[in-house]
């Protein structure tokens, strides 16, 4: 089976400002970057193949961050891909998050400046993309990136960890595409579940085919390749246990790799996880 660690970013600067953060490009903060760099430490012995991540720099800089602390980084693959992005918010982008109005139709919000949460699968802000629009995102990002591995894995009988960092809502939807490709996946999964990632927080899944791969079968979306699937963790933070935000609002400034190595301005194992439905799931 190949190992699928799925990786949320580091805190980034947008996610302090409380706006709609998706295709819009953000740095990491100073504490988003000793996430990664904790991260990186907690996983250093995991021996990782290969790594994808979205071209967006919070999380290439966290992906970098992982790589690093791999015992031969430079032999390590790295990359990068526009299908691993978060949800776009069109219109939205930057926003603050906003409250609905009672009365007042969606566009009229819009003509305001306010974006408020929607609340359906199919909806999206001007220029956006919706919560469908990803899942179906997710379909192509398993047709080109997992299930080459997967179909290679197979070949070579050889078990392999691929890290894919990407960002909270669209890890939701490929986690949920991947296990839609098991017929006989018996935990119920709800996307609405597999969201609420911890900045850095990671989650699991082991994959194989359902059935062996013949020579020669050509990997397109046209294949579509049962699974088995196993989520064996989710949203695993434990590498955060022990980090706190640096006072004086240092840990909130923008992560900048030229600047003096932030230590300076101070001088100086969990079980298996499964996914579970909540009782009371949030809306979408």
């Amino acid at each position: 089976m190949v190992s699928f660690i799925l990786v949320r970013h580091g805190e980034s600067k947008d996610n302090l400002r409380g706006v709609w953060a998706g295709v819009k490009d953000s740095p990491l903060s100073n504490h988003g970057m000793q996430q990664a760099e904790a991260l990186g430490n907690y996983l250093a012995s995991t021996n990782i193949a290969i790594i994808y991540t979205s071209d967006l720099q919070r999380a290439k800089t966290t992906a970098k961050a992982l790589r690093d602390k791999q015992t031969n980084p430079w032999s390590i693959p790295f990359i990068e891909s526009s299908h691993l992005r978060e949800q776009d918010f069109g219109a939205g982008e930057g926003m603050k998050f906003s409250k609905k109005e009672k009365g007042m139709s969606l566009a009229a919000h819009y003509a305001k400046g306010l974006f408020p949460a929607l609340h359906t699968r199919q909806e999206k802000f001007p220029g956006g993309e919706s919560l469908d629009d990803m899942a179906r995102r997710a379909e192509g990002v398993i047709e080109e990136i997992l299930l080459p591995q997967v179909v290679q894995e197979n070949r070579d009988g050889i078990m392999k960890t691929v890290a894919i960092v990407s960002h909270g809502l669209f890890i939701g939807e490929l986690v949920a595409a991947i296990i839609r490709r098991d017929r006989d996946y018996r935990g119920e999964v709800d996307v609405r579940n597999l969201r609420g990632m911890k900045n850095t927080g990671w989650t699991r899944l082991a994959v194989a085919l359902k059935f062996p791969a013949p020579n020669g079968i050509a990997v397109s979306p046209s294949t579509k390749l049962a699974f088995n699937v196993r989520v064996t963790d989710v949203n695993r933070h434990a590498h955060l246990s022990n980090l706190h935000r640096q006072k004086g609002g240092i840990g909130s400034l923008a992560h900048d790799p030229a600047q003096k190595d932030i230590r300076s301005f101070l001088g100086g194992k969990q079980k298996p996880a499964t996914v579970r439905p909540s009782q009371k799931p949030a809306p979408y």
